[in-house]
């Protein structure tokens, strides 16, 4: 399915479980290893409920499913930066801050 021009299939999952409550699905985990049985060897990962890097993006996502990647076959793995402290996203969180007393 197409989606906003992006020709690649794309897929919706879920990071970050704690503990041995359930979860949101499909994991990240499953989702990585759906990928490589279909055959996909490149892989990126956009996440979205995050606009900063931090433990869970930089360790879960950057280095533990990259090594389940690699050890599934995915030839390429990519995670895309958070917004940190990028201007226009400062610059977005100003004009909210700003506007919010009108």
């Amino acid at each position: 399915m197409e989606r906003g021009g992006w020709p690649n299939p794309a897929h919706v999952c879920f990071q970050s479980k704690v503990g041995g409550a359930r979860w949101l699905e499909p994991s990240l985990e499953q989702t990585v290893e759906k990928a490589a049985q279909r055959g996909a060897r490149h892989l990126l990962i956009v996440p979205v409920s995050f606009v900063s890097d931090h433990i869970e993006t930089l360790f879960e996502i950057d280095i533990e499913a990259r090594q389940l990647a690699a050890d599934l076959g995915i030839q390429q793995f990519e995670m895309t930066p958070g917004l940190n402290d990028a201007p226009p996203f400062i610059n977005a969180l100003a004009d909210l801050v700003l506007g919010a007393g009108n």
